[in-house]
């Protein structure tokens, strides 16, 4: 009783202090809850607290607000305070009961219950878990409580209480077979149990006997998908956000695991609003029930991704990078992979393409502003070399005055991201009488608002997002999205629907198997887009779509 007063009192005063404070914006929330997590990852629990007691006040209702209360509870429950913990995330489940991450919340209350020994109550909360992500966490917690008990008559009586517990049935069956002295009576019961949860003869902590294969045929792919959904700066009524990509992609995603189930593959698919700040992801790869993961998608920037990385080398996951086009990203980690191709194979493919397109062996290389574009343009001229094709010139373009006309080239490379560059270089080339053909990053042009006699001349474009409009596939899709989200797919939607559908199928058949699969054949039937190719060993996608404007529309003459 006078631990409840002390606790009363304290919550009293606390409420008392914050009520005093002003009311914070978004941004001063968002930084305050960042320096929680921050002191939470450096193990100082009190410090944290004090940061997160104010943002669980109940004027606050942004969508980080049930995230502080989680960890206010984590932070007692790592100082064994259980029942502190129990008490705010009491006032979670009341706040925000439908709450997209309610069941790890169960899972810890659960815990902090059966730490207290509050056996009913933790397990009435381990009922309320409905997702399976966590359900090998769940077998260890009790293996770890309830091992403990060692009186046998104890144990007899929990498997009474609760007869569908496989982790209390095998518990009570290893200290009767421990056990020289045990009755008739007990050896049926040892004998039932084992046969009722087709328990082994030799029994073990589960935690042990999960470990060494988690991953492998447990019925779900769960996946992380770690993107700046940057849910703090969300506006529904702006229809045109920088960050509108991430939405569409995750929007395809969803679409995805729809089919996916079709075909009988259960996905987990958990978001995670991951920015630049590496500290929500530090706090994240710290929690247990993260172990269980099978695939991260992300993140896109690279202190995250450094944390992220080594996770998932430390775990053994695979990592895509949905949008990079870095190699560098994949240059150390067997299991790391580019959705979409790096500069480098798509150079490579171009040049392939140009050598059927013109006769010599020269290039001229002009590139734009970007750093972007500078690397795409040193790639081309690596890949060049190396086939044997001379660079003539390699350099930025400002003006009419940078184009070389000393020596006439085989074809010209135009590597930009404004699109108006391309153009720009092409009325350049048109000036000095330069008619060589053209390979270009179709990201240097405006497909709309550009003059189609630019498109009629000798023009190739490398198009990463080129969406063939007549597949039935996409059109299936675009009804489908279209239904969903009540507008039509951009290309980011269908990215993501083809990503997670082929990696989750490679995932679902075994991730011993994974390189053996991906080495086996192209998937280019079925998807949206043009498909994957990571044959002969490659980490990275190697399919490059080359698009060419041909009686009166683009079409695709390589990939």
């Amino acid at each position: 009783m006078k631990r409840c007063y002390s606790l009363f009192i304290l919550l009293l005063i606390t409420h008392a202090l914050v009520a005093q404070q002003a009311t914070l914006s978004e941004r001063e929330y968002a930084l305050k809850y960042k320096k929680a997590v921050q002191l939470y990852a450096g193990q100082q629990y009190l410090e944290a607290q004090s940061e997160l007691t104010p943002l669980t006040n109940r004027k606050y209702t942004n969508s980080m607000v049930p995230y502080a209360h989680f960890y206010h509870a984590l932070c007692s429950f790592k100082q064994n305070k259980f029942f502190e913990a129990r008490i705010v995330l009491r006032q979670l489940f009341e706040r925000f009961p439908d709450w997209d991450k309610i069941d790890e919340a169960y899972y810890l209350y659960a815990n902090a219950a059966l730490s207290d020994n509050y056996i009913d109550e933790g397990m009435q909360y381990i009922n309320r878990i409905s997702g399976t992500i966590l359900k090998k966490d769940i077998e260890n917690m009790l293996y770890y409580h309830f091992s403990k008990v060692t009186d046998r008559t104890q144990l007899k009586q929990l498997n009474q209480k609760f007869p569908n517990n496989a982790i209390i049935a095998q518990i009570l069956v290893d200290n009767i077979q421990k056990s020289r002295n045990v009755s008739k009576e007990e050896l049926e019961i040892s004998d039932q149990l084992t046969n009722r949860f087709n328990l082994g003869e030799s029994t073990t902590n589960p935690k042990k006997s999960t470990t060494q294969h988690k991953r492998e045929n447990k019925g779900v792919v769960n996946i992380a998908v770690l993107l700046p959904f940057r849910l703090n700066d969300f506006d529904a009524s702006k229809g045109n956000r920088a960050n509108q990509y991430i939405y569409d992609l995750y929007a395809g995603m969803k679409l995805a695991k729809n089919k996916l189930e079709a075909e009988q593959i259960n996905v987990n698919l958990l978001t995670f609003d991951i920015d630049r700040d590496a500290s929500l992801i530090s706090a994240l790869v710290e929690d247990n029930q993260f172990s269980q993961i099978d695939l991260l998608i992300g993140p896109l920037y690279p202190e995250a991704n450094k944390i992220a990385n080594n996770f998932a080398k430390s775990n053994d996951v695979v990592q895509v990078h949905p949008l990079s086009n870095n190699r560098q990203l994949i240059s150390s980690d067997k299991n790391t992979f580019l959705a979409a191709p790096s500069f480098e194979t798509q150079s490579a493919k171009a040049l392939e393409y140009m050598k059927t397109q013109t006769i010599g062996r020269t290039v001229a290389i002009y590139y734009g502003n970007t750093r972007k574009d500078s690397t795409f343009a040193y790639a081309y001229r690596d890949e060049a070399t190396k086939a044997g094709i001379e660079v003539i010139t390699i350099r930025k373009f400002t003006n009419p005055e940078d184009i070389d006309t000393r020596r006439r080239p085989s074809h010209v490379f135009i590597s930009g991201s404004e699109t108006t560059f391309g153009g720009k270089v092409i009325n350049a080339l048109d000036k000095k009488k330069v008619t060589s053909p053209i390979i270009a990053a179709s990201s240097a042009f405006d497909f709309e608002g550009s003059s189609l006699t630019i498109f009629s001349r000798e023009l190739s474009l490398i198009q990463l997002d080129y969406v063939n409009r007549d597949k039935d596939e996409v059109k299936n899709f675009r009804s489908l999205y279209f239904n969903e989200q009540n507008i039509a797919p951009s290309y980011y939607s269908y990215w993501g629907y083809d990503m997670l559908i082929f990696y989750a199928r490679m995932l679902n058949a075994g991730k011993n198997q994974l390189r053996n699969s991906l080495n086996a054949i192209e998937y280019t039937q079925g998807y949206t887009l043009d498909g994957f190719d990571y044959t002969n060993g490659s980490n990275e996608n190697q399919i490059v779509p080359i698009i060419k404007y041909q009686d009166g529309r683009f079409i695709e003459v390589m990939r």
